[in-house]
């Protein structure tokens, strides 16, 4: 039983213990005893739920990153000057503990900096680009629709049912050619369509 211990108290000339149980709290209807109690059982509940809660450090350099103790995997540190990191320019950078095996052996990996949060990029830096000039790809995508016989080409188009060439709304045929013969008549007769006849040449006749 807790007992709860005013420097001394004495009834009647004799000296005597107040305890907790004695005391009772009539707002919240507890005795000072029971008080405790709960609220050591709070306590207990808090400290359990933060028990093994990975914390994040703020450190001036990474010396005093490595200076930490009780480090646990999963702790960030952020370190304000991580210049000492051949891997950082300059400014700061986080890092995430992982601990295997000695406690105080920590391995600290760097997973952001401060100076790549607003980096630019430029095109002589990145890998697997394009091997055309910027120039050159600008010129492309502002030709991406342009022809020199743009009028001519949107004046062509194929009858919806014989499929035949159509320019300009006149339909083409379905022949377009020169018509071979040793006279017109001889020819094939494509009078439906474009046609170039030529008569076929004879040497001799012209002796």
């Amino acid at each position: 039983m807790a007992t709860l211990k005013l420097g001394k108290l004495y009834q009647a000339g004799q000296e005597f213990l107040l305890r907790s149980t004695d005391i009772y709290d009539t707002s919240v209807k507890q005795t000072l005893a029971q008080y405790i109690a709960s609220t050591n059982t709070a306590i207990a509940g808090l400290e359990a739920a933060l028990a093994g809660k990975a914390p994040v450090s703020i450190v001036a350099d990474l010396t005093a990153r490595d200076a930490l103790t009780n480090v646990i995997t999963g702790a960030l540190c952020w370190v304000q000057d991580a210049s000492a990191d051949s891997s950082v320019d300059s400014g700061a950078a986080a890092y995430l503990a992982s601990v295997a095996g000695d406690p105080a052996v920590v391995t600290w990996t760097k997973v952001a900096e401060a100076e790549s949060m607003d980096v630019v990029l430029q095109w002589g830096n990145i890998q697997g680009k394009p091997s055309s000039a910027v120039a050159d790809i600008d010129d492309a995508v502002a030709k991406k629709h342009e022809h020199a016989n743009a009028t001519v080409l949107a004046g062509l188009s194929a009858d919806g049912t014989s499929g035949n060439l159509v320019y300009n709304g006149v339909e083409l045929g379905g022949f377009t050619g020169v018509s071979v013969g040793s006279s017109l008549a001889g020819a094939t007769d494509n009078t439906t369509q474009l046609q170039i006849v030529v008569e076929e040449y004879d040497p001799e006749a012209s002796e």
